[in-house]
């Protein structure tokens, strides 16, 4: 561990156990959205959260945070209604099956609700997204059985396009077939709408504006991005942010604190106002 990171790790705990942070953050009126893709051991992709750090944070998140669905937040942003201090959200993209498995009895156990958006075309097949075409592991993908099964155990499901096309390079008859046709296939699937949109990839790029115009009349209630940033009640439902999963408890912990944040490429250190690599 070089110096500059022992600093900040030093000096984040230190405010921790001063309860420092939770008198900062009990004033704040924003929420973190926490995307994670697969929970797998043994696999060095920066896809995959191993089962025990995934744990981990769950915990810290049931018992210094306030868990809630994205649901819930997307009704109390239109309604402009002020957030909890401390809301999490939890969201997994794409529809591995590593999720139905290994994630959800952990959200369970800890009472932690979670949307996972899923590539409607990807469900219940053989298919390989592109990243896992030259890995050494399989990344099996859930079938419709295991995508009702969340349902059933209380979790909500979204859209993630039909078959993960970047939206900010096809053209919009293309876009409005992804969107439209894999709200469709899934509803027909678990039999409840589906009123929550993530689109894939995530970056700025990956998504045209005008196509927020197609998530609108598909019948979508908001349309979640990738590339960090928090969310407050005045956010746009259809731009909101979400920070990927960090590497370890600690980094995600200074996240969810406002110690550190990130957004667009850049980590910034909040309590003393310049950007750092970290």
């Amino acid at each position: 561990m070089n110096l500059r990171r022992f600093l900040l790790l030093s000096a984040y705990k230190a405010l921790k156990i001063t309860r420092l942070i939770l008198f900062r953050n009990n004033s704040f009126n924003h929420a973190n959205i926490l995307l994670f893709h697969r929970i797998r051991d043994n696999d060095d992709s920066p896809l995959s959260t191993p089962s025990r750090v995934f744990e981990s944070m769950i915990c810290e998140i049931s018992q210094g945070y306030n868990p809630v669905s994205l649901e819930v937040l997307v009704r109390k942003i239109r309604k402009r209604e002020e957030l909890e201090p401390r809301s999490v959200v939890v969201t997994f993209d794409d529809g591995y099956r590593d999720n139905f498995l290994i994630a959800a009895p952990i959200l369970q156990k800890y009472g932690v609700p979670a949307t996972f958006f899923i590539s409607s075309e990807y469900i219940d097949s053989e298919r390989v997204f592109s990243w896992d075409e030259n890995s050494k592991l399989d990344h099996p993908l859930m079938t419709w059985n295991e995508v009702r099964g969340l349902v059933k155990m209380g979790f909500d499901i979204g859209c993630h396009t039909a078959n993960h096309y970047d939206l900010g390079q096809v053209n919009a008859e293309v876009a409005t077939e992804e969107i439209f046709s894999s709200k469709k296939r899934i509803e027909n699937e678990i039999g409840k709408n589906v009123t929550l949109f993530s689109f894939p990839f995530g970056r700025r790029a990956c998504m045209r504006t005008e196509y927020k115009e197609i998530v609108k009349e598909a019948g979508f209630d908001c349309c979640c991005s990738a590339y960090g940033g928090k969310v407050n009640n005045s956010s746009d439902l259809y731009g909101l942010h979400r920070l990927s999963a960090y590497p370890s408890t600690i980094e995600l912990l200074m996240e969810l604190d406002g110690f550190m944040t990130y957004f667009d490429g850049n980590m910034r250190l909040n309590y003393a106002g310049f950007k750092i690599s970290f």
